[in-house]
């Protein structure tokens, strides 16, 4: 009994730990805009779309550079031990220095090609360089910590890397604006370079860390005899490439949504709407491809936390079905729990939520349905995001990797025909309906392996839908209500989601606790 509550509360910590890292870098990593926009004003439009495309391109160069790192990592950190974990950790670092480099430089001297005509681009994907240059190392370490289940150290290197950069990202803009009064897009490159500045900060602490704790934590347990026996093998540098690909193109396919959309959604409207001027798509764009993202991706974080430790758990455990079963079906609970109503609240207080992070700047028709719009979007990027990593750590990439270029396909497919039918909303449209598939594709087999309809706790998840679909009715009323009564400015939207939350948030617990679901979770 103890062995099989062991993966549930490493899973609980684990997750709990990314979970305080993720959201709270990506809650500063949001909360920066408010005073950013109010310091450029009505420029903030203009300024958040010209991030949005220099973030876009650096997020793929990222991603090649990183190559799948940090999970193929964690994977084989999980499975190997001794002297052949650090072996494969030594090698591993040596592709991320060199991949870093590589990217860092190819980043440089295609930005004035990358930025097609627009050259206030250009400077932005320079400052994003330095970036790419660490950032692979970086992701070596939080590999080798997130497969040893040092959540703890990730957390807090999260957290740091997002301090120093929205430190930066604010001070430079206050100091350009204020004292220089120079122009936005000076702005711009100084804010982006910010991730530079964290991602450096971040790295020092982890290699502090490691260093003081490195021996601290070692798995009390093989797997297996056949399995350690298997992995006595030597981890040369061809075979870390081949474990990461997976992860690259599974690990970047959500970025893939944003590349389809920079990349066509401008000439798509241009073609079905002629009489919308260029300035008007490229406001459009910056409100569902950054701003909105923005609030997807703080909901997305949640997942990530769950799917981060999902994965060295799989992979440890992966020979034991019934501890699998447990487990999968506690992660479940878990992103239920955590997801849905986050999802819900984004939907149905649109507005305020919006309002809050970048100001009443935008129509509230151009910029609501596309909030609510990316809330079933983030629900089911979340839930995929929890099956890929499944699928990675039973070593079943191939289904993760055949329902992703399924998804991409229908996203490229109906992209022209939803926007040519809905206009505006029409690439978010067809990003849900890609999800969709996605979703669906990977949920049948992990069903089905696991044969999970049976060992549900259904009595906990029937609460947690029942409470959610009331929230959403509540929620509904109250968004109704608070449109009509209170006046459209941030300090208003602020007291509003504040009262609100936690006031609904305080009765969610008080049901969860009734129900035995918080104590599900701690035990």
């Amino acid at each position: 009994m103890k062995q099989a509550n062991q993966p549930k509360n490493q899973l609980t910590n684990g997750t709990a730990w990314l979970a305080f890292g993720n959201i709270t870098s990506r809650v500063l990593g949001a909360l920066y805009v408010i005073p950013w926009t109010l310091m450029l004003g009505t420029l903030s439009l203009q300024a958040n779309t010209l991030m949005g495309k220099g973030y876009n391109l650096y997020q793929f160069f990222l991603m090649l550079s990183t190559a799948g790192l940090p999970s193929a990592v964690a994977k084989l950190t999980a499975q190997l031990q001794g002297d052949e974990k650090q072996k494969f950790i030594g090698k591993a670092t040596v592709i991320s220095l060199f991949a870093g480099l590589l990217c860092s430089l190819l980043l440089w001297f295609l930005a004035p090609f990358l930025s097609v005509g627009d050259h206030n681009v250009t400077p932005v994907l320079r400052s994003l360089s330095f970036a790419v240059l660490i950032f692979p190392f970086l992701s070596v370490l939080r590999g080798q910590l997130q497969g040893e289940l040092k959540m703890a150290d990730i957390a807090k290197s999260d957290i740091i890397e997002q301090f120093v950069r929205v430190a930066y990202m604010l001070s430079s803009a206050y100091f350009i604006l204020n004292i220089q009064h120079g122009s936005w897009v000076t702005v711009v490159v100084h804010s982006t370079f910010a991730a530079s500045l964290g991602a450096w900060v971040a790295t020092i602490f982890l290699l502090f860390r490691i260093y003081h704790t490195s021996k601290s934590m070692q798995w009390s347990q093989p797997i297996t005899q056949a399995s350690i026996n298997q992995d006595k093998q030597d981890i040369n540098l061809w075979h870390i490439l081949i474990q990461a690909l997976p992860f690259v193109l599974i690990g970047g396919f959500l970025s893939a949504y944003q590349w389809i959309d920079q990349f066509s959604f401008h000439p798509l409207m241009a073609t079905f709407y002629a009489k919308l001027s260029s300035e008007n798509i490229e406001t459009i764009f910056g409100i569902f491809n950054f701003n909105t993202n923005k609030l997807i991706m703080i909901i997305v974080s949640l997942s990530v936390s769950i799917a981060s430790t999902v994965l060295p758990l799989v992979t440890k455990h992966r020979f034991d079905s019934q501890i699998l079963k447990k487990f999968v079906s506690q992660a479940y609970l878990l992103f239920c729990l955590i997801t849905l109503p986050a999802c819900v609240t984004l939907y149905t207080l649109a507005k305020p939520i919006y309002i809050l992070f970048y100001g009443n700047y935008a129509q509230p028709q151009q910029y609501i349905p596309m909030v609510q719009i990316s809330a079933p979007i983030a629900l089911l990027m979340g839930l995929t995001t929890v099956l890929a990593m499944i699928l990675q750590g039973l070593s079943k990439t191939r289904i993760a990797l055949r329902a992703i270029a399924i998804g991409m396909l229908v996203k490229i497919g109906v992209q022209p025909i939803m926007i040519y039918l809905t206009g505006t909303i029409g690439a978010l449209l067809s990003t849900l309906i890609s999800m969709t598939v996605i979703t669906i594709l990977m949920s049948i087999y992990v069903i089905r392996r696991f044969h999970l309809l049976s060992y549900f706790d259904t009595q906990k998840l029937n609460v947690i839908y029942i409470s959610t679909l009331l929230l959403l009715v509540v929620f509904s009323l109250i968004s109704r209500w608070e449109a009509q009564f209170i006046s459209p400015t941030r300090i208003n939207s602020f007291i509003f989601l504040v009262v609100v939350g936690s006031i609904f948030g305080s009765v969610l617990l008080v049901v969860y606790k009734k129900f035995g679901i918080l104590e599900t979770i701690k035990k």
